[in-house]
Protein backbone atom coordinates (compact mmCIF):
# COMPACT_ATOMS: atom_id res chain seq x y z
CA UNK A 1 0.00 0.00 0.00
CA UNK A 2 1.94 3.08 1.41
CA UNK A 3 5.26 1.43 1.21
CA UNK A 4 5.33 0.40 -2.52
CA UNK A 5 8.44 1.71 -4.48
CA UNK A 6 8.85 5.10 -5.81
CA UNK A 7 7.67 6.11 -9.29
CA UNK A 8 9.11 8.02 -11.39
CA UNK A 9 7.07 11.11 -12.36
CA UNK A 10 8.52 13.98 -15.13
CA UNK A 11 7.52 17.19 -15.26
CA UNK A 12 4.72 17.82 -18.48
CA UNK A 13 3.46 21.20 -18.01
CA UNK A 14 3.17 24.59 -15.79
CA UNK A 15 0.16 26.61 -17.36
CA UNK A 16 -2.92 24.49 -17.52
CA UNK A 17 -3.90 24.13 -13.39
CA UNK A 18 -6.06 20.85 -12.83
CA UNK A 19 -8.12 22.06 -9.24
CA UNK A 20 -10.79 19.17 -8.87
CA UNK A 21 -8.21 16.79 -6.68
CA UNK A 22 -7.54 19.40 -4.01
CA UNK A 23 -10.63 20.78 -4.01
CA UNK A 24 -11.88 17.00 -3.42
CA UNK A 25 -9.37 16.40 -0.86
CA UNK A 26 -10.10 19.57 1.42
CA UNK A 27 -12.54 21.89 0.18
CA UNK A 28 -13.26 24.72 -1.80
CA UNK A 29 -12.03 26.92 1.73
CA UNK A 30 -9.02 25.68 1.88
CA UNK A 31 -8.52 24.99 -1.82
CA UNK A 32 -8.13 28.94 -2.17
CA UNK A 33 -4.94 28.75 0.54
CA UNK A 34 -2.89 26.86 -2.10
CA UNK A 35 -1.42 27.43 -5.69
CA UNK A 36 -1.28 25.04 -8.33
CA UNK A 37 2.42 24.74 -9.70
CA UNK A 38 2.88 22.19 -12.15
CA UNK A 39 1.66 19.11 -13.47
CA UNK A 40 3.81 15.45 -13.68
CA UNK A 41 3.48 11.91 -15.53
CA UNK A 42 4.29 9.20 -13.48
CA UNK A 43 5.50 6.22 -15.15
CA UNK A 44 2.33 4.28 -14.97
CA UNK A 45 0.70 7.18 -16.81
CA UNK A 46 -0.90 8.98 -14.44
CA UNK A 47 -0.92 12.74 -14.05
CA UNK A 48 -0.03 14.21 -10.45
CA UNK A 49 -0.49 17.49 -9.79
CA UNK A 50 1.79 20.07 -7.43
CA UNK A 51 0.07 22.44 -5.60
CA UNK A 52 2.10 24.92 -2.96
CA UNK A 53 0.48 26.61 0.42
CA UNK A 54 0.40 29.82 0.23
CA UNK A 55 1.89 29.76 3.88
CA UNK A 56 3.58 27.26 4.62
CA UNK A 57 5.07 26.41 1.24
CA UNK A 58 4.73 22.73 1.73
CA UNK A 59 3.74 20.99 -1.73
CA UNK A 60 0.53 18.08 -1.61
CA UNK A 61 1.25 16.15 -4.55
CA UNK A 62 -2.29 14.69 -5.88
CA UNK A 63 -3.27 12.40 -8.47
CA UNK A 64 -7.00 12.26 -10.01
CA UNK A 65 -8.01 10.22 -7.51
CA UNK A 66 -6.72 12.05 -4.39
CA UNK A 67 -4.14 9.67 -3.94
CA UNK A 68 -1.32 11.37 -2.85
CA UNK A 69 2.51 11.39 -3.06
CA UNK A 70 5.62 13.22 -1.47
CA UNK A 71 8.79 14.07 -3.90
CA UNK A 72 11.33 11.77 -2.49
CA UNK A 73 14.55 13.27 -5.03
CA UNK A 74 15.86 13.09 -8.22
CA UNK A 75 12.42 12.43 -10.25
CA UNK A 76 10.73 9.66 -7.86
CA UNK A 77 8.08 9.80 -5.96
CA UNK A 78 6.33 7.61 -3.03
CA UNK A 79 2.67 7.11 -2.08
CA UNK A 80 1.44 8.25 1.09
CA UNK A 81 -1.67 8.55 3.17
CA UNK A 82 -3.50 11.72 2.02
CA UNK A 83 -4.15 12.48 5.89
CA UNK A 84 -0.48 12.38 6.26
CA UNK A 85 0.57 14.72 3.53
CA UNK A 86 -2.02 17.37 4.65
CA UNK A 87 -1.19 17.16 8.02
CA UNK A 88 2.26 17.63 6.88
CA UNK A 89 1.47 20.92 4.62
CA UNK A 90 -0.92 22.18 6.88
CA UNK A 91 0.38 21.96 10.14
CA UNK A 92 2.86 24.92 10.43
CA UNK A 93 0.32 26.97 9.61
CA UNK A 94 -1.33 26.74 12.87
CA UNK A 95 1.74 25.62 14.83
CA UNK A 96 3.24 28.90 13.38
CA UNK A 97 1.84 31.10 11.00
CA UNK A 98 -1.27 32.41 12.36
CA UNK A 99 -4.02 30.69 10.83
CA UNK A 100 -7.27 31.91 12.11
CA UNK A 101 -9.86 29.45 14.01
CA UNK A 102 -11.78 28.95 11.20
CA UNK A 103 -8.64 27.65 8.64
CA UNK A 104 -7.86 25.31 11.49
CA UNK A 105 -10.90 23.72 11.96
CA UNK A 106 -11.14 23.61 8.52
CA UNK A 107 -7.63 21.74 8.49
CA UNK A 108 -8.73 18.83 10.82
CA UNK A 109 -11.89 18.13 9.21
CA UNK A 110 -9.93 17.81 5.77
CA UNK A 111 -7.41 15.61 7.69
CA UNK A 112 -10.00 13.64 9.57
CA UNK A 113 -12.39 13.09 6.56
CA UNK A 114 -8.92 11.83 4.88
CA UNK A 115 -8.62 9.37 7.66
CA UNK A 116 -11.91 8.30 7.21
CA UNK A 117 -12.01 7.53 3.85
CA UNK A 118 -8.68 5.77 4.49
CA UNK A 119 -10.67 3.61 6.54
CA UNK A 120 -12.91 2.51 3.20
CA UNK A 121 -11.47 0.66 -0.31
CA UNK A 122 -8.36 1.63 -1.99
CA UNK A 123 -8.93 4.87 -3.99
CA UNK A 124 -6.37 3.47 -6.60
CA UNK A 125 -8.41 4.04 -10.07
Amino acid sequence: MYGDSPVIGHGVQGTVPEWRPLVEAVGEHLAGTFMWMFEVRLSDGRPLHAYKHIDTRCYVHLDLACNAFLYVGDTHYRRIGLADALEAALSPWWERLNASAEDIAACWTAIADARSAADQEPRWR
